[in-house]
Order: structure tokens, then sequence, then C-alpha cells
């Protein structure tokens, strides 16, 4: 037995010695962009944006033209991207491709087009997500709005994962960028089922960055703060809230994409996260607090009157469905 275990562990620092050059790549790497060196040049590199026909992708699209970039912007109103592509053109090579994220067949269907028409995929930013506010005492019998939440947050930014990363895997290099929230670090009052799908995107990222760390691909979750896009649009309250626009937004993307740090978050994120991590039961009254003085809506209470009807454009939306105001809103795409 023993002599098994010791077998056992050779193997495994065998292992470990075949990919040292690799290990030391990323730990030269990760040393020179906690310093603000190593920055990625995005000069003829071929990136793909999900929820690329407005908001905060519409805007990283821009950013990423503006380095040089060719960009692929995806989302599936086919109306919406051509015309955030004609707009996009403007400024570099960019091509739309309607696509469904959560659909695995149109997702390989859409990599193999960029692919053919731009190069291989370098960088992949998964933008598209759908927002829910509702609290979880009025969301019972409604387990179809945390399904369609995790459907796209987390599993359409899974699928596109697989779809890219054979090829970054073989090339020895790539950039995956997950748009995750402010809210991962909060845990702010009525948000549990876009809270608990961008956490779990944050999970799966955090674990394939230390599975591929060493064979050059990056894995990055950008902690985006409040931003004025259609996802916010329906609910009243946060018209009195600091929020950043898309173009600060993108910003941020554009930082995890040239340095592919594992977190790009803000100051306010992380002493959200610090709290929790120092104090979880003062989090949890500070979330009740919030919990009382941000109501409910009154379409999320079941109040059908006209004014809680208010709908999104179907352009806002981004799939030609409309959204009730107070329900759901369309975060990118």
């Amino acid at each position: 037995m023993e002599r098994q275990s010791l077998n056992a562990f050779g193997r495994s620092i065998g292992r470990v010695w075949a990919a040292r050059r690799g290990l030391w790549r990323f730990a030269v790497r990760n040393a020179a962009t906690a310093v603000g060196a190593g920055k990625l040049d995005l000069v003829g590199r071929t990136v793909v944006i999900t929820g690329g026909s407005s908001g905060i992708g519409f805007s990283t699209a821009r950013a990423c033209l503006s380095k040089g970039a060719s960009v692929a912007i995806v989302a599936r109103d086919e109306g919406a991207l051509e015309r955030a592509r004609i707009e996009l053109s403007r400024f570099g090579t960019v091509i739309a491709v309607p696509c469904d994220v959560t659909d695995g067949g149109e997702v390989n269907a859409m990599v193999a087009a960029v692919e053919e028409t731009l190069g291989p995929v370098e960088v992949l930013v998964n933008n598209a997500g759908r927002s829910i506010r509702r609290s979880t005492v009025n969301s019972l019998g409604r387990l179809h709005d945390y399904r369609r939440t995790m459907d796209v947050n987390y599993f359409g930014a899974v699928t596109c994962t697989l779809a890219v990363l054979p090829g970054m895997l073989e090339r020895g290099g790539g950039r995956i960028v997950n748009v995750s929230s402010i809210a991962t670090q909060a845990r702010g009052a009525r948000f549990g089922a876009y809270v608990a799908s961008k956490c779990a995107m944050d999970g799966f990222g955090d674990v394939l960055a230390g599975e591929v760390a060493g064979r050059g691909v990056t894995v990055t979750s950008v902690k985006m703060p409040l931003t004025r896009t259609p996802m916010i649009a329906p609910t009243d309250a946060y018209r009195a809230i600091a929020t950043i626009s898309p173009e600060r937004a993108a910003k941020l993307v554009l930082r995890g994409i040239e340095y592919g740090r594992p977190e790009v978050s803000t100051i306010g994120g992380r002493a959200a996260a610090a709290s929790i991590a120092l104090n979880a039961g003062s989090a949890v009254f500070w979330r009740q607090v919030d919990y009382l003085m941000m109501p409910e809506s009154k379409a999320a209470l079941g109040d059908q009157s006209r004014s809680s009807m208010k709908e999104l454009p179907v352009s806002a939306v981004g799939s030609g469905e409309r959204e009730v105001e107070g329900l759901v809103g369309i975060e990118r795409d």
C-alpha cells in the first residue's frame, strides 16, 4: 500500500514537472499583469461578444474595434444586430451572427461562421444575460423564472465557452471574459435568480481557470456595477441610484480582455464582499434593511394595472418578446 502511494505521488509530481514551462509562463504573466504590464495587443485578433447588439456588448465591441481587433457581435434579434453592425462598421472590421446562446447547435454554427470569416476565436466575451427582480417569497410557483435566468446567464456562457475552448487549447492561448455582476459580491435583495446564475458562472470560470492556467488560456470575471442598460429600465427605484454608462462598463470588460486577470472589480464591490466575509451576520441585517427600503414592484406583486404593464421596446429586449415592468429585464442581448 505504501509503495502504491509513493508511485501515485511520483506520477503526480511527474505531471506537474511535464507542465513546468506552461506553469512558468503563467507565473510570469500573472506577476506582470498584477503591476499593469503584459497587456494583450488586440490588433488583428478575433473577438466574439455575445449580447453585442446594444448596451455593454455594443460598447465593448466598439472599444475592441478601436484597439484594432476584428469583432463578431452575437445576439438573437437579427434586426437589432444588423443595425448595430452597420453603426460599428465605421470603426473597423465587424460581422453580425444571429445566435441563441442557449442552443448548442446554434453556438457551434456561430463559432464556425466566425472562424471561417475572421479567423480563430482568440477572445470570447460572455456578455448575453437576463435579469429578473422579484423576491423569493413572491416567486413561489415561478420556477420557470429561475430556469430561464440560469439558461442564459450560466448555461449560455458555458455553451459558448465549450465551443471555443478546444481551439484555444490547441493554439496555446485565448481569453475568456465573463461579464458577471457586483450583485455576486453584495447579494442584494430580490435578485435571487439573477445572483445564483451569475455565481454559477463565476464558479465555472474559477474552476476552468485553474484547469487551463498552464496552457495559455485565461478566464476573467468582471464584477459589473449597476449600468444604464435596458436591464434596469423596468425598476423605477434604480432611477435615483448612481449608475455607470455602457462606455464605462466597456472599459472594465476591456481591462479583463487585455490583462486576463482572474477578476475585474470595483472598490464598492470589493468592500461588499469583504463585509460579508468579515461579518456575515451584519451583512444579512443590512440586506434585510435594503429589502424593506426597496419595495417590490406592482407587477411583481401581481398587480396588472395599466401602470404596472409598461413594456420595454422589442429592440431593448433583443429577442422579439415583450417583458412586463418589474418582472424581468434583459441585461444584455
